[in-house]
């Protein structure tokens, strides 16, 4: 028992006296040391910083915490970035890059951290902090989160950042998500300004996440997504974020614009929607939509005079408009025999009358998508339009239609069943599209109805529409109107009316069957001039006459002219010109397009249609418009003349 008790004690002497691993901290000049060249920032000091924080006798907290005390008080500028990346990826980082890829990242959110801290109550009037915060998260997706070269579903293997590094980096992330939810996390209502921050920082933080098939629902987790934005991330790995503007109706009416436009989801990592446009940095693309409406009133009616109306919702039309882009140019860069078809036609289509649909810019992209577009907003009432101008003699919408089709068919399901052709979900589902070898389309079903289009060689314009089999007629056109048509006459047998003045594009529409009796044809006329105004003239009945009727003018500026004659620069006559949403006037014109008032002009515009009484009797004339008169007198240089619709461009 003493010999037990002896060799114990001894055990417990040598215990004692065996060294144990030295534990240091950084001293107070060494953290000096670690501020002063963060401060300054100079790449050459990276080595040093890196050889003191990522000493193997700190512990990873307090490696953090020295860092981080010398970060977070200093501005984040690019030569910092430029320094902070050569501290991980710098020569001879390679064993220690995982500790200090993560107190990089610690740091650089601490510094984030500050920001919020100091702008707690007013971050959106304060842009250069906006600023620092985008940049911020930006250099984490950038120089961490992605660092190396990675797919848009993996990190890179080969940049030095394991799986469980990447796992701490996320935490921090999502921690930091947590402490600034006002302004990091969900989807709620903020600030414009801000908008770019959350979205940035939600990228950031998706990107950081290991690799995994919980990867997604993870970051839908982490970053508080619900509805329609959860299920475009889950099912697409697509960020849809905005400033809150997107309610949860408008979220699932764009994930349903994505459904239909697989195109628009190849790479794509970030939907921003919003009127900021600055830049964003993720791992895969990035598509900025919606912003500013163009033009309120017709961006809500973008099928225009010629079909019915459909009125839309502007927000969620402008941002399918921008995926369409995206996705007839990801079909144009495939298929290029089909993007050198669609560059001549859209060069083809060289005026507001003949593109389908209102393009963003001057591209074959944007105006090959003008026509996507329609096609997602109501596919019937787009063949219309394409078609009723076909019938007009304006076969270039026509053409634009075939080529939006094709673009769209490029990223389409493959068919259900051999020779089917593939299907387009659009607004409704188009099936059995046909293609041409160049990639237009020849042919497709909606509606169950085969539509079928010739586009022969060589310049592969359309030159013929069946529906059924038999060739195209306005019957088959249900929501299209009368169609206008550029010439030189127009008449229906009871009236005929002749170019005057421009490049006018007019129709004459007989009564219908139940109009009252005695009702008279109805005249349509849409300007087009780049000057003045486009007129189609009649004679007069007599030189005193009475013209009676109903007048509608939207657009732009147009009316009735009497009197009137084809001038040097213009029409000169006398006019009663409706300005929609301005004023209605009694007015002449001489030969250099110069308008004087004949009477006090009608402040504001009646809405239309108005009932309109012109009477003219020697020099003296009489409108009557609604409820109200205009009279005055017009010159002797006035004594002859036609009458005539004008519309300057735009009008209709």
């Amino acid at each position: 028992m003493k010999l037990r008790v002896a060799l114990v004690a001894l055990l417990g002497a040598l215990a004692a006296s065996t060294p144990s691993p030295a534990r240091a901290s950084l001293t107070t000049s060494e953290k000096a040391q670690i501020k002063d060249f963060v401060t300054s920032a100079r790449p050459e000091n990276a080595n040093r910083v890196r050889s003191l924080v990522a000493r193997t006798d700190l512990t990873t907290e307090e490696s953090i915490a020295a860092l981080s005390d010398a970060v977070s008080p200093a501005p984040f500028i690019d030569a910092r970035g430029v320094f902070l990346r050569e501290i991980v990826f710098g020569v001879s980082s390679a064993a220690s890059r995982p500790l200090l890829a993560q107190v990089v990242v610690r740091a650089m959110l601490a510094r984030a951290d500050a920001i919020f801290q100091k702008y707690v109550g007013g971050l959106d009037h304060e842009p250069r902090a906006i600023a620092e915060l985008v940049s911020i998260y930006a250099f984490l997706d950038g120089a961490i989160a992605n660092a190396g070269r990675p797919t848009l579903a993996a990190h890179d293997p080969n940049a030095g950042i394991s799986a469980a590094t990447y796992e701490e980096c996320s935490k921090a992330m999502r921690e930091h998500v947590d402490r600034n939810a006002r302004w990091l996390k969900g989807d709620g209502v903020m600030p414009e300004s801000v908008g770019r921050v959350r979205a940035q920082a939600q990228t950031a933080l998706f990107d950081m996440l290991p690799d995994g098939l919980t990867r997604r629902v993870d970051a839908a987790d982490r970053l508080g997504l619900k509805g329609a934005r959860r299920q475009i991330l889950t099912d697409w790995g697509i960020l849809l974020a905005d400033a809150g503007k997107l309610d949860e109706d408008k979220a699932e009416k764009v994930r349903q614009v994505l459904v239909r436009l697989p195109g628009a989801r190849v790479d794509l990592e970030l939907i921003y929607a919003g009127e900021d446009r600055g830049p964003l940095r993720t791992r895969g693309l990035v598509a900025f939509v919606g912003g500013a409406s163009r033009d309120a009133a017709a961006d809500a009616k973008p099928f225009g005079d010629e079909v019915g109306a459909l009125t839309v919702d502007t927000s969620v039309s402008l941002i399918t408009e921008d995926l369409a882009v995206l996705a007839v140019k990801r079909g144009l860069d495939v298929r290029p025999e089909l993007r050198a078809q669609a560059d001549r036609d859209a060069t083809a289509a060289n005026d507001e009358a003949k593109i389908l649909g209102r393009p963003r810019a001057p591209s074959v992209e944007h105006e090959v998508a003008a026509a996507a577009h329609l096609l997602l907003l109501d596919a019937p009432r787009t063949i219309d339009l394409a078609f009723v101008r076909l019938l007009g003699g304006r076969p270039e919408s026509a053409a634009l239609l075939s080529d939006a089709i094709g673009a769209l068919a490029a990223f389409a399901p493959p068919p259900k069943a051999a020779g089917q052709g593939p299907e387009l979900a659009l607004s409704k589902t188009m099936t059995g599209v046909r293609l041409a070898p160049n990639g237009t389309a020849i042919g497709f079903t909606l509606d169950g109805h085969a539509w079928a289009l010739e586009r022969p060689a060589p310049g592969f314009a359309v030159a013929n529409v069946t529906r059924g089999g038999q060739p195209l007629s306005l019957a088959h056109l249900p929501t299209a109107k009368t169609p206008l048509r550029e010439g030189t006459t127009w008449s229906d047998g009871t009236i005929s009316f002749a170019k005057l003045r421009g490049a006018p594009r007019a129709a004459i529409v007989p009564p219908a069957e139940k109009a009252e009796k005695g009702a008279g044809p109805t005249v349509k006329l849409l300007g087009s001039a780049a000057k003045g105004y486009d007129a189609i003239g009649t004679a007069a009945p007599a030189e005193d006459f009475v013209l009676e009727g109903d007048l509608v003018v939207r657009g732009a500026p147009g009316g009735i002219a009497f009197r009137a004659t084809n001038a040097r620069e213009s029409v000169r006559g006398a006019m009663l010109v409706v300005t929609p949403g301005g004023r209605t006037a009694l007015v002449t014109t001489d030969d250099g397009g110069a308008e004087a008032m004949l009477a006090a002009p009608i402040d504001p515009s009646p809405a239309g249609p108005v009932r309109v009484k012109i009477s003219v009797k020697g020099a003296k004339v009489e409108a009557v418009v609604g409820p109200t008169t205009l009279t005055g007198t017009l010159p002797a240089s006035l004594a002859k003349g036609e009458i005539a619709l004008v519309a300057k461009k735009g009008a209709n």
